[in-house]
């Protein structure tokens, strides 16, 4: 015969319960570091994305296809945190916009100019990096050279530039 009195006392819920709170409480900061990660990734994607159809549309299109970051949704400026726009050289006219949140930490370091410049031919007056700042590091890197390539970088690339991070 069944005995109906069974269950759990207080102590032992009290354990569980316990146990469960060390648990999650060591999880947490493993699954900020996978999210923060995963939004990482996401960026570089983004801008790997924006890079090779800008080049792309400078080929087709036979004229001069600037990408730069933005100050608002029309304006070029030296700030690539916001997002970046994609724009027709001369004519001013606008082929993409592209917003990003300000916790991303997109940057840019170029020769000369702040924003890529693609000719016809699909090379670039300029040679850069795009790369994201976290935790005063480097979280990646793309490497753009004067043929209009990106190369991710390398950790000892970013181990290397990780002082961008630190201003």
């Amino acid at each position: 015969m069944p005995n109906k009195d069974q269950g759990f006392t207080l102590v032992e819920l009290l354990i569980t319960i316990s146990l469960i709170a060390i648990i999650s409480s060591m999880a947490m900061p493993a699954l900020a570091d996978l999210i923060a990660y995963n939004r990482q990734q996401a960026l570089l994607r983004q801008v790997q994305a924006a890079v090779q159809k800008t080049r792309a549309e400078a080929v087709i299109q036979r004229r001069m296809i600037v990408l730069c970051g933005i100050s608002d949704a029309a304006t070029c400026s030296r700030d690539w945190s916001r997002g970046w726009l994609t724009v027709v050289e001369g004519t001013q006219e606008i082929l993409n916009v592209t917003q990003i949140p300000l916790a991303d930490e997109l940057r840019w370091s170029g020769f000369g100019d702040q924003r890529v410049l693609f000719i016809e031919d699909g090379t670039t007056r300029n040679n850069g990096r795009f790369y994201q700042c976290h935790k005063q590091r480097i979280a990646w890197q793309l490497i753009l050279n004067r043929q209009g390539r990106l190369k991710l970088g390398t950790a000892a690339d970013n181990a290397s530039k990780a002082s961008l991070c630190s201003s």
